[in-house]
């Protein structure tokens, strides 16, 4: 489900339900909207309700369209009793995203363009050289580099498929946590200025507001904890989870547990033990999740701001090199004329 119809359908959903409008009610609408894709899921989650499944249940049978962080959320908010509540913040969370992703894209997209139109560059004067040079071998070469040839134009290209498909594979690779790489690289993202705060502060938002609306509910510590860990979506934190749970179950409180899963900043757990020094814990973890939330808004946009910058120095770097390494043979052309004339250079 894309971005801009999920937070729509979360937007509904929240309003419906804060309204007092019946959810199989609100599911019966949502199938008359949207895409024929939409339409059908929500006819099977409509029907899957009615057989007695829970709503999480019916969604994670859709999982295929649903994102796993929803289906989470609303699997806690089934437990807590706050359904309404956490579709509002579902909604907000999304248009976030959406807001964030395409300030993102508008930033990053025309330094992209420049470095795909300067790759494609050098191999245009690679393959054109070897074109309407006798015999494919060019006496200068003005694309800066040391191919020439249709080999030369073969290997330029093998060379730019491997090297941004490396970086495609790696970046993939650290998204979806291969070889849990996230427990060893998130203690030091965590160190990056601006960077670190907005891949913790979203996790912690999300761990605030869920634990919050369980504890409201009465759902005792251990399941809150165990879901409110599930929602951060965010594998570096969940790794602390089975120690944290191990502590609450001693009888030990929020605080120590949170600080036992040696995953979380120290701010983190110095505002979780004011509110339990102050008897205040739920609305302490609703206060930590709006304020989390605005960091990692702001920390966002800086990421967008500093990817655009770095592909911009990169183009820039990529842009130098060609003209230095051009100079230099230009320069070595004359040289070697004016040797052949006997003239000193």
């Amino acid at each position: 489900m894309k971005l801009k119809p999920l937070a729509a359908f979360c937007r509904r959903m929240g309003v419906g339900l804060r309204s007092g409008v019946d959810i199989l009610r609100l599911l019966e609408m949502e199938s008359r909207m949207g895409t024929k894709q939409h339409q059908q899921t929500l006819v099977k989650v409509h029907a899957s309700i009615r057989q007695g499944n829970t709503f999480a249940r019916a969604l994670l049978a859709e999982k295929h369209y649903f994102p796993p962080l929803l289906i989470q959320m609303v699997n806690a908010a089934e437990i807590g009793g706050r359904m309404d509540s956490m579709f509002a913040y579902m909604a907000n969370y999304y248009e976030q995203l959406l807001q964030t992703r395409t300030y993102f894209l508008s930033r990053i997209s025309w330094p992209l363009i420049q470095l795909g139109m300067a790759v494609a560059i050098i191999g245009g004067v690679i393959l054109l050289q070897s074109i309407l040079s006798p015999g494919g071998n060019p006496t200068f070469n003005a694309s800066g580099t040391s191919l020439a040839g249709i080999g030369g134009f073969v290997t330029y290209c093998i060379f730019v498929t491997v090297l941004f498909g490396t970086i495609s594979l790696f970046v993939y690779a650290i998204w979806k946590n291969w070889f849990n790489c996230h427990r060893m690289l998130m203690p030091i993202v965590q160190r990056i200025p601006q960077l670190g705060t907005a891949l913790t502060t979203l996790g912690l938002a999300r761990l605030s507001m869920t634990l919050s609306m369980l504890l409201n509910a009465g759902v005792d510590a251990r399941k809150s904890l165990k879901q409110a860990f599930l929602a951060t979506g965010n594998h570096y934190f969940i790794s602390g989870m089975d120690r944290a749970l191990a502590t609450i179950e001693k009888g030990q409180d929020f605080g120590d547990a949170f600080e036992s899963a040696n995953v979380f900043p120290q701010d983190f757990l110095d505002s979780v033990r004011v509110g339990e020094l102050s008897g205040t814990e739920t609305e302490s973890f609703d206060q930590l999740a709006i304020q989390y939330q605005e960091r990692a808004k702001a920390a966002l946009g800086f990421i967008a701001t500093l990817a655009s910058v770095v592909i911009w120095i990169s183009v820039m770097m990529l842009l130098a090199f060609l003209v230095i390494s051009m100079a230099l043979k230009v320069m070595g052309v004359y040289k070697s004329v004016f040797d052949d004339l006997g003239i000193p250079m």
